[in-house]
């Protein structure tokens, strides 16, 4: 005797412990958490299936589906998020257009003629009837469907009762989709009802809950009264078009709480005829870390426009070595063409020592560029100064004097090197400007013992500080701009002439170092910026003595050399060469790819990470150890713009080193990390 249907469940079951944790956010459907209400119910009914079964949603047709359905597609590796038309390609011409039908809101049980499904390789193929149901969204709109897979290979009696159950299920997902009330209380936007005239009926218990009102409190109210003054006239413009053409785009609006702040909303709505129905979901909190990255850009823009200011200077500067390496090369040839060797040595180091200066400058200016965290160090304030004497040359241009006053001892401080050489650039490029690109700026340095509170009892406590003042004879500022310099976005420069970051960078960096900055200023007689960092009693940190390695040969270890810089890459064959080295060259990633499968294995890759033909280095490695997992990988650049991800440079046999190099440098570095 046939069974009897299951019976019908009242209540909804969680939904299955596959699709919980199923990682969604790689998917269409985007995060289960963001689901909608409608989507959630849908495949809780699915999972009460007894048969087949698999809700289809979205423009995207992403399936979600029960344990059963997975089993019919058995050589699909990913099933899950898939799109249907990929699913079931084999059968799509069949299917397709049933589709269709449900996606215009039709149901179709199809069982003649029976498709012919192959689960996988050496099963036996299965005849089914599919099914489909319309699925609707909280706005009556067709969001997809349910597909439903009886086989009817069995017995015509058994085919006849999983058609009931069929039947069976198929009402009970109907009668809870009809109960929209259960869909509006469970969505997690926002909706709300409204008239045309824009007098609220209902609210859910979502917009309660973010808008902090009851909804007796709003009910019959005029909606526009808790629209935000200056969207209203967008909303009523909306209104307008959904009344005559039944449905908008969406739009995004400000709605009061109840406390007085106001929330923003995306807001999709629809006219049915007599009742406006919008769905919003609350977006205060992207708005707040859109206008947070734009923030962080704008600062980012003005730390770039000083890093142009200091690429003119360095173009000079670079000209001027770039001359002397020249010369020097050109007096080198010739002597050798002649025969003579007197001096030769001298023309080697005058290009030696300019190619040194040059590295100096490239690596502080590239150090200087990168964001990186806050990493304070006790300092000889002196020295570090010093150091920076090239950097702010470039940011102050050529025809302007920068003189140092500097204490003879000054106490140890505590500082970020890099955010202090960000602060001294700032405030020289703003003494460049004042000084109209002529004039002297002068740096000075003091040990200063407070004996009080300073500049009043909220400022910094009494103790020893090192002052630092940075003093222009520029034109000058009025006391009205001195009080509002540091301000975030303050300028007083033309539209288009920086964001007005650069004093609140420095003022932001010295105060997270502990200490207090001000300005001082005397109309046409000049500018002092000061600040006070709190001494640091921590010893300072013994330099790096350089020990003298010697230049050990290697044994034909295989290298394969990736550049595409040609001259450059001749020069590091050749060095390699000297030193022992078996190397390959190629000059770009296919090539290299290809050289790696037919002419390895090689003991070290030495690849640069900017290659053309849109494949980078990194992606060179990454192909290369999934070949090989232990292949040692070291990457040379000059600058790059897709960086290494840490925890890649990390791993056992990677290593990274930046242009430019000495030669010398490259291959001790090989040779230590094949004797790793």
């Amino acid at each position: 005797m046939p069974r009897e249907p299951a019976p019908v469940l009242a209540t909804v079951e969680p939904m299955g412990e596959t699709v919980a944790h199923f990682d969604w956010g790689r998917t269409a459907l985007g995060p289960l958490s963001r689901w909608p209400a409608s989507l959630r119910i849908a495949v809780d009914m699915m999972h009460l299936s007894p048969f087949p079964c698999a809700v289809v949603w979205g423009s995207a047709l992403s399936v979600v589906h029960n344990d059963a359905y997975r089993a019919l597609r058995a050589a699909a590796p990913n099933t899950l998020g898939s799109a249907f038309d990929a699913l079931w390609w084999d059968i799509w011409p069949e299917v397709g257009p049933w589709v269709f039908k449900a996606l215009e809101g039709r149901s179709s049980f199809v069982e003649d003629p029976p498709l012919r499904i192959v689960k996988g390789e050496g099963a036996e193929p299965l005849w089914c009837a599919f099914g489909y149901a319309p699925l609707h969204d909280e706005l009556g709109g067709v969001a997809g469907f349910l597909h439903t897979v009886i086989e009817t290979t069995a017995s015509v009696e058994a085919h006849s009762h999983w058609r009931e159950q069929a039947l069976v299920f198929e009402r009970q997902l109907a009668r809870h989709e009809a109960e929209r009330e259960q869909i509006w209380q469970l969505s997690r936007d926002a909706v709300m009802t409204v008239t045309p005239d824009l007098t609220l009926q209902a609210v859910s218990h979502t917009w309660q809950r973010i808008l902090g009102w009851a909804e007796e409190q709003v009910l019959a109210r005029p909606v526009l009264e808790l629209i935000h003054p200056a969207d209203r006239a967008e909303v009523q413009v909306a209104v307008s078009g959904l009344l005559e053409y039944g449905s908008t785009g969406q739009i995004e609006t400000r709605l009061r709480h109840r406390d007085g702040h106001y929330h923003w909303f995306r807001w999709t709505a629809r006219f049915d005829g007599s009742m406006l129905t919008a769905v919003g979901r609350d977006i205060t909190e992207d708005r707040a870390e859109a206008a947070r990255q734009s923030e962080a850009l704008m600062r980012k823009n003005q730390h770039m426009e000083v890093v142009g200011q200091l690429a003119g200077g360095m173009g000079h500067e670079f000209n001027n070595l770039l001359s002397g390496i020249g010369g020097s090369l050109e007096l080198l040839q010739r002597r050798l063409q002649q025969g003579r060797l007197e001096r030769v040595e001298d023309y080697v180091e005058v290009a030696r020592d300019s190619v040194q200066r040059a590295m100096a400058l490239t690596h502080r200016l590239l150090t200087f560029s990168r964001h990186q965290p806050t990493a304070p160090k006790p300092l000889d304030f002196n020295l570090q100064l010093r150091l920076s004497e090239p950097l702010l040359m470039r940011a102050l241009g050529a025809e302007m004097r920068l003189r140092w006053q500097l204490d003879v001892t000054p106490w140890v401080v505590s500082l970020d090197v890099t955010q202090l050489e960000n602060a001294l650039v700032n405030l020289c490029a703003n003494a460049r400007e004042a000084c109209l690109e002529r004039g002297t700026v002068t740096i000075r340095t003091v040990n200063q013992r407070l004996t009080s509170c300073f500049p009043d009892e909220d400022g910094l406590p009494p103790g020893d500080y090192v002052a630092l003042h940075v003093e222009d004879d520029g034109h000058g500022m009025a006391a009205a701009d001195i009080a509002r310099a540091f301000e975030p976005f303050f300028t007083t420069k033309p539209i288009g002439r920086g964001a007005g970051l650069g004093l609140s960078m420095v003022y932001g960096f010295v105060g997270q170092s502990g200490g207090y900055a001000w300005i001082e200023s005397v109309g046409e007689r000049g500018t002092t910026v000061s600040m006070l960092f709190p001494r640091c009693h921590d010893p300072l940190p013994e330099p790096p003595k350089p020990v003298p390695r010697p230049q050990r040969m290697a044994c034909g270890e295989r290298l394969l050399l990736v550049d595409d810089e040609l001259n450059l890459r001749a020069v590091m064959r050749e060095y390699l060469a000297d030193r022992g080295f078996d190397v390959t060259d190629v000059g770009d990633a296919n090539a290299a790819l290809e050289r790696f499968r037919h002419d390895g294995p090689f003991d070290l890759v030495i690849t640069d990470i900017g290659l053309p033909g849109g494949f980078s280095g990194r992606q060179v490695a990454k192909a290369m150890r999934m070949q090989l997992p232990l292949q040692k990988i070291l990457f040379i650049t000059g600058y790059a713009n897709q960086p290494v991800e840490a925890e890649f440079l990390e791993q056992p046999g990677i290593a990274l080193m930046n242009k430019p190099f000495p030669l010398a440098a490259l291959a001790d570095e090989a040779l230590r990390m094949l004797d790793g």
